[in-house]
């Protein structure tokens, strides 16, 4: 009798397993329970990707538009001073920069723009004649005069030269994967990644020296 009952538990368990393996009701449901989380991370990572490679143009942009501004200043287009770029001009070249970035915001965006000039005997010994630093953030400007060594690339400057840098970066933090971005690996705080593009360009009209709010042009850096 008990070796009946146990024979009878069997075939019904095997019973069960064969319907088990020939059920496909439900199959549907455990595929797409399968891809959602593929599928999600696709169209996040497409979100993601898109709107960095925009932003980075637009960084782009904010760099070369800039060094434009400045490298064609001209005192005979009107400039409020024909000894150089006023600082009142240089703001107003710096918003620019921040309407650009719309309708991103501007609070992250930084740009920096230089005036290097070379010696009269050495196109390789340079030095910084002014910089002006534009922080998206409550927008603030500050200029300096300079008189200090600073590299550029070879072959860009001639004898007695200057150029016009600017430098734009901005901290992009990521929409969704800043949780799991975290710069420097392993820290507490969401990661922002720094986007940045640098434009040198030549002036059109001769140098292009700057006026503080002092009304005294920057002097002109000193070489041995």
């Amino acid at each position: 009798m008990r070796a009946l009952a146990i024979s009878d538990l069997a075939a019904r368990l095997r019973g069960l397993l064969l319907r088990w393996r020939s059920d496909a009701r439900g199959i549907a449901a455990v595929e797409f329970a399968f891809i959602v989380p593929l599928m999600a991370v696709m169209f996040i990572g497409a979100v993601e990707l898109s709107q960095v490679i925009t932003i980075n143009r637009r960084v782009d942009q904010v760099s070369s538009a800039t060094a434009d501004l400045v490298a064609r200043w001209s005192p005979a287009s009107g400039a409020a001073s024909a000894n150089g770029i006023t600082q009142t001009e240089i703001t107003d070249v710096m918003k620019s920069g921040g309407y650009i970035m719309a309708p991103y915001s501007q609070n992250p965006l930084q740009i920096t723009i230089r005036s290097v000039m070379s010696s009269p005997t050495s196109a390789t010994s340079t030095k910084l004649w002014w910089s002006c630093t534009f922080n998206g953030t409550g927008s603030a400007l500050s200029c300096s005069c300079a008189n200090s060594s600073l590299t550029v690339p070879s072959g860009l400057l001639g004898l007695l030269d200057d150029i016009v840098i600017s430098q734009a970066t901005y901290a992009y933090k990521p929409l969704v994967f800043d949780y799991f971005m975290k710069k420097g690996g392993g820290g507490t705080s969401n990661g922002t990644y720094t986007l940045s593009e640098t434009t040198y360009l030549k002036p059109r009209n001769g140098n292009v020296n700057f006026v503080p709010t002092s009304g005294s042009p920057c002097p002109t850096p000193t070489f041995p």
